[in-house]
Parts: structure tokens; sequence; C-alpha cells
């Protein structure tokens, strides 16, 4: 801006001095010194004139602009603030998830901020919490979650032990680390989770022995007794499409027979999706078993074709039995896949 008025002050100044010249050279016929003169006093007082208003322009567009930035960023960490004694409430209720949550708000503040000052903000929120009990527990939690992180690195688990023992090892390590109440607070939902795997995969392997009926519902029992609070978060993380696979899992223990089998895949869609995304499902697997066929008669086609060339290649020439195997393929790949 400054550059700007600058050029315009040196512009000011250009016309005064030319109708300065002007003036005195045809009006009064005075001698040249004398016009000259005159037009220097007049265009010295013009760039003194047009410095000071352009200084005070520049100065009330500056403190103009300070002003909406200072306005904008106290905004900006109000807005944050706001959001942040919210969603505390919010996990404060439906706690378990501190992974989650310090997603959600890092995605919240990483644009504007540096992760130490995202941090700052979120301690300074929780020390004006309204549950300070709550408060407090949260900055335990966070103060205790470096040195944990650091621990679990060093954590060696061979993959042929049993995953429950497994992860009885790492919630171990949480209690140890984070405290009883820390380790449910942060992993508590997890927890719950891997619970309802096990059981399930122990439900899966009595199947056999259950009727269709007594599957289904002891699946929804096992949701219900396993994941306990954490259910509507569950579901919601997984969707429909959760529950309709481990549905299917169970219904098709024991079915060999693939029309048995897609039966019971149509009926368990219909039960779990809207019309029209079963429909699409539908039309998915279909289109599966099409490229599979083809893939099929291809690789059948492939093993003849190499047979044939395996007879034929004592009788010619390498280069012209490699020009023939290399034409025969290109021809049956195009067939299959163009």
């Amino acid at each position: 801006m400054q550059s700007i008025i600058k050029k315009m002050a040196t512009m000011i100044v250009a016309c005064v001095v030319m109708i300065g010249l002007g003036f005195g050279l045809t009006q009064w016929l005075k001698p040249a010194q004398a016009g000259l003169s005159s037009a220097n006093n007049t265009a010295a007082s013009a760039t003194a004139a047009t410095t000071a208003t352009g200084s005070d322009v520049v100065g009330r567009a500056s403190g103009a602009l300070s002003m909406s930035s200072s306005e904008e960023a106290q905004t900006r960490q109000q807005q944050l603030q706001q959001w942040l004694q919210q969603h505390l409430t919010d996990f404060k209720k439906k706690s378990g998830n501190l992974d989650g949550f310090l997603q959600a708000w890092n995605a919240q503040c990483k644009n504007e901020q540096q992760p130490k000052q995202c941090d700052t903000i979120l301690r300074a929120a929780l020390a004006s919490h309204t549950d300070q009990a709550f408060a407090n527990q949260m900055l335990r939690l966070l103060n205790s979650l470096p040195a944990y992180e650091q621990a679990m690195q060093s954590v060696v688990m061979s993959t042929a032990t049993d995953p429950r023992q497994r992860y009885a090892k790492i919630w171990q390590l949480r209690e140890q680390m984070l405290g009883q109440d820390g380790a449910l607070l942060a992993f508590g939902q997890e927890k719950a989770f891997a619970e309802y795997q096990f059981q399930f995969a122990e439900l899966k392997a009595r199947a056999a022995n259950l009727s269709t009926e007594q599957r289904l519902a002891e699946l929804k029992q096992l949701q219900q007794q396993t994941l306990g609070r954490y259910g509507d978060q569950v579901r919601q993380a997984e969707g429909s499409a959760g529950d309709y696979e481990k549905a299917l899992q169970l219904m098709l223990v024991g079915v060999t027979d693939p029309t048995a089998q897609a039966q019971i895949t149509q009926q368990l869609r219909q039960q779990y999706f809207s019309p029209e995304l079963a429909a699409q499902m539908a039309q998915r697997d279909q289109q599966v078993t099409e490229q599979k066929q083809q893939v099929d008669l291809y690789q059948t086609e492939l093993a003849a074709l190499k047979q044939q060339m395996a007879a034929s290649q004592s009788s010619l020439p390498a280069s012209a039995w490699q020009q023939q195997y290399e034409q025969r393929l290109s021809a049956l790949r195009l067939k299959h896949f163009q």
C-alpha cells in the first residue's frame, strides 16, 4: 500500500510540475528560471501534503487490519473452547475411545495451530471444565500416555499365543501404566469389542450343534452382554454390514451346497439391508461369478495351449516356436480379457 501511495505522490508531483511550467511559459512569459523555481516550490508542497496523507491512510489501514486479525483469532479460540467443552462432556458420557476423541480434536485444531498449541488449548479447556474430577482424570491420562506408548513398543508376543492371552497381556500393561479407571477411560470400547470377537469365535466353533434360530438368538445375546454400554458406538462404527457379516458366518457353518449358501446370503441381505442395496449386492455377486468363470476358462485354455506348444517344440526352430507361442498367447488373452 505504501508503494502505491508513493507512486501516486510522484505522479501528482509530475503533473503539478508540468502545470506550473505550462502556466509560467504560456500565460506570463516570465523567464524560464522563475517558472522552474515556482514549479519546484509547488511540487515540494504537493509532495509533503501527499506524504502526510499517505502515512495517515497507511496507519489507519494497518490498525484496522491488526484489530480485525486479533478479533478473528479471539473468535476462533472461543469456538475451539466451545467445541472442547461440548465434546469433553460427550466423551465423559460415552468414554472408552480416547483415540477417537483426540483424532476429532486434532482435526478441529491442526489447521490453525501447531500440535503443541493444540495440547495447550486442550489442557486449558480441562482446567475450566465443570467436572473437575473428570478433568483431572483426563489430565493424568494425557500425562501418562507417552510412557505407556513407549512401554508398548517394547512388548513382544508370539503369534502362536492364543489371541485372548495376547490381549490380556496388553490390558495388564495398560492397567499398570494408566490405572484401571484410566485404561477403561481410554480403551474401554476396544476392550468390549475384543471380548465380543473372542466370544463370537467360540460361538462360531459350536454353531454346527445349534439350529439357525439358536445361532441368531445367541449372537444377539452375545452383543448385549459383551458390548454393554458401548453397543451403540460399536454398531455405529461397524454399521449394518458388521452385524450382517457375523450372522452370515454363523448361518453358513456346515452348509456346503452353493445353492443353499446363495439362498441364506440373499435372505440375510434382505433382513439387514434395504431392497436397493441388497439388489446391488446380488448384481455384484453375479459380476464376480462371471469374472471367475472367465478366468477359470482362460486358465483351462492356457493349460491346453502350453501342452500343444510343448508337443511342437522339438519340430520347430526355437525362434519360430517362440514367435508362434507368443502370438497364440496374445490371441488367447485378447479373447478373454479385451
